[in-house]
């Protein structure tokens, strides 16, 4: 057999030129994406790290086997029943959210396998879409084990399938991202700015935090699935650096809008496991410290690399830092029965540890979580609507999460007035990309519209049951149903 270096480098491209149809018709502007270019603007498209399909499959098989020695040894029930209850929350959050979305990553990365620019690309993207069926395909059958003892780990496979305001918000980032984007928009968004950075890192910030969790399973499969996106998420480098020698407003356009869109869903799931979901004693830097050390300057410098600028909106994004996950978090403890998962009041010592590591804003915070702590000590032990929302909140109308951006003090809501209609931000970046794309998101409906159009239920219990797919065994709670060490209840016999 001859030597891989004998024939890898003649495989790698196998472009030719078209005698019997245009090139614009094999690869039209409408699917291909823009800027459309002839195929001789993109021979330069490189990748840094190179493989072919027989390397693929060996590396890839050696990881299944390590992976499953791993579920064998320390992935039963037993295991994860020995876990603190909030990071098994955390997991329970982090397992309904990832693997559809990465089903819809394969989607992605075959129409960039078709109608990627250069055949390197298009053989990246292959391999790509490969990656991200087994990164579905792991948690699927590693949670499924647990459905029997606990059914809100169901919601791995459910999740996407209902019509949740957390699925919802989620769908709306995912499908544009991954199903709606041309290979170009595609490379940018998901390889560029999900992938390199924030999932890489994120990946790496949960294993070791899973480590010193006690969750050796989790830990395993983060860390098996990060060394798969940190080979295709190398796809979008080289698609950014064409694009900005072509049109660097667009590229600059591109990074700006996914940058935003993308942080509002990774603040969420990795804001809630840093900060609130990890035992105190298996906590290390915060998660703003997190992302001033990982993410924060690692993407500065990728921008400076292309001569780019860093988002016209980055002083707002400064000070999402402090307050964004600390919102959503104590408005999704307020309305938990909404989701399939539980909460827990953060203990006096987290408290402490939270207003160290947020000295300028957590004050505002604290504030939040003693009044909950009075709620409960009025309500009776288990009684979750006790100390829960009842009416119907508002959703940002393009991440369509609960309008949770600015501070406890000052709302930084904003409304606009498109084509006869109303619409409602969160804040100014989300109001941006809306009215810079206005046909991709005026016809969306969120939950409100919905209840004032007549397609879902206006009462709360009616709504979480019909609408969000939960019942009684399912819905979130708090997980220990506010008998906390630190509450004192008042009862006829005195204190308790």
């Amino acid at each position: 057999m001859l030597a891989r270096t004998e024939w890898s480098e003649l495989t790698r491209k196998l472009d030719w030129e078209f005698t019997y149809v245009k090139e614009s018709d094999v690869y039209p502007a409408a699917v291909s994406g823009r800027p459309w270019l002839e195929h001789r603007c993109w021979e330069e498209w490189e990748e840094p790290f190179r493989t072919n399909y027989q390397e693929y499959v060996r590396t890839q098989s050696k990881k299944d086997s390590s992976l499953f020695a791993v579920r064998d040894a320390i992935g039963k029930k037993e295991d994860y029943q020995s876990l603190d209850k909030a990071w098994l929350n955390g997991l329970k959050m982090h397992a309904a959210v990832l693997p559809l979305a990465e089903f819809a990553a394969v989607i992605g990365n075959l129409r960039a396998a078709r109608f990627g620019r250069d055949s390197a690309w298009r053989t990246m993207a292959l391999l790509g879409a490969l990656d991200e069926m087994r990164h579905t395909q792991i948690p699927l059958l590693l949670m499924h084990e647990l459905v029997k003892w606990d059914r809100q780990f169901d919601w791995t496979h459910k999740f996407y399938h209902t019509n949740n305001w957390v699925s919802i918000a989620a769908r709306h980032l995912t499908d544009e991202m991954l199903l709606m984007s041309n290979p170009i928009e595609f490379a940018v968004a998901t390889n560029f700015v999900f992938e390199t950075g924030f999932t890489n890192l994120q990946f790496i910030g949960l294993s070791s935090l899973a480590q010193k969790a006690g969750d050796k399973m989790f830990e395993k499969m983060v860390t098996s699935i990060q060394s798969d996106e940190a080979r295709h998420a190398q796809i979008g480098p080289p698609v950014l650096e064409i694009i900005c020698k072509q049109d660097p407003t667009y590229a600059q356009y591109l990074l700006d809008k996914w940058f935003w869109r993308s942080w509002h869903l990774f603040s969420i799931l990795t804001g809630f496991s840093m900060d609130y979901f990890t035992p105190l004693k298996a906590r290390g830097p915060s998660f703003k410290e997190f992302m001033q050390e990982w993410v924060i300057s690692q993407y500065l410098e990728s921008l400076a690399q292309y001569g780019l600028k860093k988002p016209w909106y980055w002083d707002v994004f400064l000070q999402s830092l402090d307050h964004y996950h600390h919102m959503v978090y104590a408005s999704a403890y307020t309305y938990r029965s909404t989701v399939w998962f539980d909460f827990v009041v953060p203990s006096p010592a987290e408290r402490r540890w939270l207003r160290h590591k947020y000295p300028g804003s957590w004050e505002d915070f604290d504030a939040i979580w003693e009044n909950i702590n009075k709620r409960w000590e009025k309500t009776d032990p288990k009684n979750d609507f006790g100390v829960h929302g009842t009416a119907i909140v508002s959703f940002c109308d393009l991440c369509q999460v609960v309008l949770s951006e600015g501070t406890p003090k000052k709302n930084s809501a904003r409304t606009l007035h498109h084509d006869g209609k109303k619409y409602i931000f969160c804040c100014e970046p989300c109001e941006w990309i809306f009215k810079s794309e206005p046909e991709r998101y005026a016809n969306h409906k969120d939950i409100v519209k919905k209840v004032l159009a007549g397609e879902a239920p206006g009462n709360v219990i009616a709504l979480i049951q019909k609408y969000f797919g939960l019942d009684i065994s399912t819905w979130g709670k708090d997980s220990y149903g506010g008998c906390y060490p630190w509450i004192q209840r008042q009862d006829n016999g005195g204190s308790t």
